[in-house]
């Protein structure tokens, strides 16, 4: 059984894109709002953190509907605005309260996620836990800080996906985000797979589950509801 199960959604603050400064990012809606829908339908009770805590920064290009009838974000924000407006600083975090973590997609990740103590602590306590880890597009750079208790990356000689060049490019991003996601999964040892821009793409390896693109998000939060339910987790 899934009730009283609690999922963590660690959701980036930073609401700039690095070098451009009138052009604002945050979390990708869509990343958060459909694994947020499905977890929440299967049992599970989610709570948002990020690093500065309080209200949480929302892509404006998230927010422009890309299947009509599919995800429609202003539609869900109007519903489920309460979620993003009083995150909790991940300093104040306890790990052992929730049974998995979840790392929406956001540029903002890059510049915040990626280097953040309070976070790389929580993640190594996840990981040493034995604890589901997933991570979907930019979410993945969340991952490139936290190490092992042998002091290697908890990524490496694991399989991973995420944001790709190409999709970067297509996105005419390729330029403004501070590095290549994949080249940097790959520097922490991983073994980075990606396939075509915009398809759907998850990859489970043992309790790391991650997707390349918001494409991904539906199969991915189902892939972390057949993990945490598994026979390894006592739930099979």
């Amino acid at each position: 059984m899934s009730r009283g199960k609690k999922v963590l959604f660690v959701v980036t603050s930073h609401d700039r894109m690095g070098v451009l400064r009138n052009r604002k990012t945050g979390v990708w809606l869509e990343d958060f709002a459909v694994a947020h829908d499905i977890l929440s339908e299967a049992g599970y009770e989610a709570t948002t953190a990020s690093p500065r805590g309080g209200e949480i920064p929302v892509d404006p290009d998230s927010m422009r509907a890309t299947e009509p009838g599919f995800f429609e974000p202003d539609i869900w924000l109007e519903r489920k605005k309460e979620l993003l407006l009083e995150s909790v600083p991940l300093g104040e975090i306890m790990p052992d309260e929730y049974d998995a973590v979840y790392y929406p997609g956001g540029y903002g990740s890059f510049w915040d996620l990626s280097v953040n103590r309070d976070n790389a602590e929580l993640l190594e306590s996840f990981v040493n836990s034995g604890k589901p880890v997933a991570a979907i597009r930019h979410g993945g750079a969340a991952l490139l800080s936290a190490k092992t208790p042998a002091g290697e990356s908890i990524l490496n000689g694991r399989r991973v996906t995420g944001a790709s060049d190409d999709e970067e490019r297509q996105m005419a991003l390729d330029r403004v985000v501070p590095f290549s996601l994949g080249k940097r999964l790959s520097r922490c040892g991983a073994e980075y797979i990606c396939t075509e821009p915009w398809k759907p793409h998850v990859i489970t390896d043992g309790m790391l589950i991650t997707g390349q693109n918001t494409q991904s998000a539906g199969k991915l939060a189902r892939a972390m509801l057949s993990v945490m339910e598994g026979p390894a987790n006592g739930n099979g």
